[in-house]
């Protein structure tokens, strides 16, 4: 007979309160973590993960293994690395050989593009990285300064040719449209570099963050949208109205309509995943922050239940 007393571990799950919580419980199968909030832009449409200060923060690898160890019992199997900017992150080579270690297979790392030396795209080669995301928001040099805070334009130049070049996992470009210098032709010029070079990109809806204000058009993004599908040979769209793809031959792009904005709090499980923060709690709900539950170290118990206490979270509405 199985006892059913709290936090029982069974073969393929943990019972908590009377109520059973399958390994695969997570069914994004994603988790992203912030790994520092340390940056070196200072971008005008930064929400930061939906984190309100300002403060410097790192997690200690050795906080988060355990962590990453329980997150794969509930049926992680994708890790999204992300800051602040992950590349100043000083632990990352042990952190991709820890990943790999406990066999998860796949990693994705945010980047804004700065740090994509020739040392980092090989560092990132050899611990066998999935994807690159770069954060790309115009080509125009003098609105890539105004935008970010960064000067020198040319790097990221040098630094995007040498990622399509050099790097051997796949790579995508998020572009926000938000800004109060909306200009069709700058979008345009996104998609064709990635159209031209086969890299993916995602045209991203800003969110609205609890207390966080942003800088954001969306009747500009809708109109921008409705543009690209008239000249679409097909558009897909997916069953919970917030991603859409836009076909154009052989090649697509991807549309990301604000989920929670969207409201489809019902179905959060099945397609969003949980955050860790830089200040070591489990998000469940990037909108939100009076769902966050600070993860409990002290044994690997008490992180489960850290786990179940934010799954229980996913989906409450707002």
């Amino acid at each position: 007979m199985v006892e059913t007393s709290d936090n029982t571990m069974l073969s393929n799950g943990i019972v908590k309160d009377n109520k059973f919580f399958p390994k695969k419980n997570l069914q994004s199968g994603t988790i992203r973590i912030v790994l520092t909030t340390e940056c070196n832009y200072k971008c005008k449409y930064c929400f930061a993960e939906g984190e309100q200060d300002k403060q410097i923060r790192i997690i200690p690898l050795e906080k988060l293994k355990p962590v990453l160890k329980t997150a794969k019992e509930f049926g992680i199997n994708k890790v999204k690395l992300t800051g602040g900017e992950p590349l100043l992150y000083p632990e990352m080579e042990e952190l991709l050989e820890y990943i790999r270690e406990i066999e998860i297979p796949y990693v994705d790392l945010t980047t804004n593009i700065s740090l994509l030396n020739k040392k980092n795209i090989e560092r990132l080669n050899r611990y066998h990285v999935n994807a690159l995301t770069l954060s790309l928001n115009t080509l125009e040099k003098e609105k890539y300064q105004y935008l970010s805070g960064f000067s020198n334009f040319e790097l990221i130049k040098e630094n995007l040719e040498k990622t399509i070049q050099k790097f051997k996992g796949k790579i995508r470009v998020n572009c926000i449209i938000f800004d109060e210098k909306y200009n069709d032709k700058d979008y345009q010029s996104i998609i064709h570099l990635c159209q031209e070079n086969n890299l993916g990109i995602r045209l991203i809806e800003p969110s609205i963050v609890d207390g966080l204000h942003i800088t954001y058009t969306k009747e500009k993004f809708e109109e921008f949208i409705q543009k690209l599908k008239k000249k679409a040979d097909r558009v897909i769209e997916s069953d919970c109205n917030s991603v859409e793809y836009l076909f154009f031959g052989n090649w697509y792009l991807t549309i990301m309509h604000s989920l929670c904005d969207n409201k489809i709090c019902e179905a959060c499980q099945k397609y969003m995943y949980i955050r860790i923060t830089s200040d070591f709690k489990l998000k469940p709900c990037l909108s939100r922050r009076d769902t966050e539950v600070p993860i409990n170290l002290e044994n690997e118990e008490t992180i489960q239940n850290s786990f179940i206490e934010a799954i229980n979270y996913m989906g409450v509405g707002i």
